[in-house]
Order: C-alpha cells, then sequence, then structure tokens
C-alpha cells in the first residue's frame, strides 16, 4: 500500500507542477516542466501505482 501511496505522490507533484505552470505562465517553471526529468518521474509515478495495485489485489484475493 506504501507503494501506491508514494506513486499516487509522484503523480499529484508533477501534475500540480503542470497546474501551477499554466495558472502563473511562468517561462522558468514551463522549462521544468516539459524537462526530460519530470517525464522521468511521470513514468516512475505511474510504474509504482501499477506495482502498487498489484500487491493490493494480490492481498486482497489471498
Amino acid at each position: 500500500m506504501t507503494v501506491l501511496l508514494i506513486g499516487l505522490g509522484v503523480l499529484g507533484f508533477v501534475l500540480g507542477l503542470f497546474y501551477l505552470k499554466d495558472r502563473l505562465k511562468n517561462r522558468t517553471l514551463a522549462r521544468i516542466a516539459h524537462s526530460d526529468l519530470v517525464m522521468r518521474f511521470t513514468v516512475i509515478g505511474v510504474a509504482l501505482i501499477a506495482v502498487g495495485l498489484q500487491f493490493a489485489i494480490e492481498k486482497l484475493f489471498s
């Protein structure tokens, strides 16, 4: 369950960054939001959510 929550936190951070970029119209935030590092954080967040869901479903059926 911890893995799922960490993945949701990472994905929430990335979505919040994009929200702030659009809301504040800041060039620095736009540069950060479209960087490779943030894209990698997104992939890691989704992977952690998938693994967390797999653990939760496995626990549910065992």
